[in-house]
């Protein structure tokens, strides 16, 4: 196995951003989300974050992944209650002049320690995962011309999934859910991307007195041939953020 060592530009120092030090939104509201939840909803799965300088728009998000976008993590680098990743909002938030995406994560993480009374430490761990790689062959996504901002958006879920205007970092973070391991992107590719992975056609049902279903087994298998990527077993020395208070709902707007 090979071992891959990575470590965050971050400070040693505890995880706490100043409100008053920080950059700060010019207006902000952080809303439950208007989108509808409950089982069957597939929209309920799908969550939107788009920017523009100046500007961020996170809908139907959790507090989790308002966390992990505005300090540039992935989902298995946060770990905290069940909360940070159970209710869901819809945040909006305007700079007072425009403002590059740089900024805007800076300006959330004070937003989310105001609203949310936010405060977290971090931890290196050892943990073993994949790298997401280019497989063989020229791969099949679909890039998105122009200017592409935010983390795109994934509509779906388990054996079928769509990503829409998505970073090949964004994609890594929801392997990681499949794989149940971290997922580092070192796929070399910039830029947004369409894609789409339907793993329906690599099942094979298991017998009776069989285990269940091999799900990341398939998925390396979908992934190579509808992507034309590929997953290689790795280690990686990785921060992990641990939570120590954040409030279930947000200060009033």
């Amino acid at each position: 196995m090979v071992r891959l060592v990575l470590y965050t530009s971050l400070l040693v120092s505890p995880l706490v951003v100043s409100a008053q030090t920080a950059p700060q939104f010019d207006v902000a509201s952080i809303k439950p989300s208007q989108t509808p939840q409950g089982r069957g909803a597939l929209a309920a799965l799908r969550e939107d974050i788009d920017t523009t300088p100046g500007n961020l728009t996170m809908r139907n998000v959790t507090l989790a992944t308002s966390i992990r976008w505005a300090y540039k993590l992935n989902a298995f680098q946060i770990s905290g209650p069940d909360s940070i990743s159970a209710d869901r909002f819809d945040i909006i938030a305007k700079a007072g002049s425009p403002a590059p995406e740089s900024q805007l994560r800076l300006m959330l993480q004070a937003l989310l320690v105001d609203r949310f009374k936010l405060t977290f430490h971090r931890q290196m761990k050892e943990l073993s995962g994949y790298a997401l790689v280019p497989g063989k062959g020229p791969n099949k996504l679909h890039a998105v011309e122009g200017e592409a901002g935010g983390e795109g958006s994934m509509v779906g879920g388990g054996l079928i999934f769509e990503g829409h205007q998505m970073p090949m970092s964004r994609l890594a973070d929801i392997l990681s859910g499949i794989m149940k391991a971290p997922v580092i992107d070192m796929t070399g590719l910039d830029g947004h991307y369409d894609f789409k992975v339907d793993m329906r056609p690599y099942i094979t049902p298991p017998q009776p007195g069989e285990p269940p279903l091999d799900l990341p087994g398939i998925a390396i298998v979908a992934l190579q041939s509808e992507l034309g990527l590929k997953l290689e077993s790795r280690k990686a020395n990785l921060e992990v953020f641990q939570i120590d208070h954040a409030e279930k709902l947000p200060t009033e707007n």
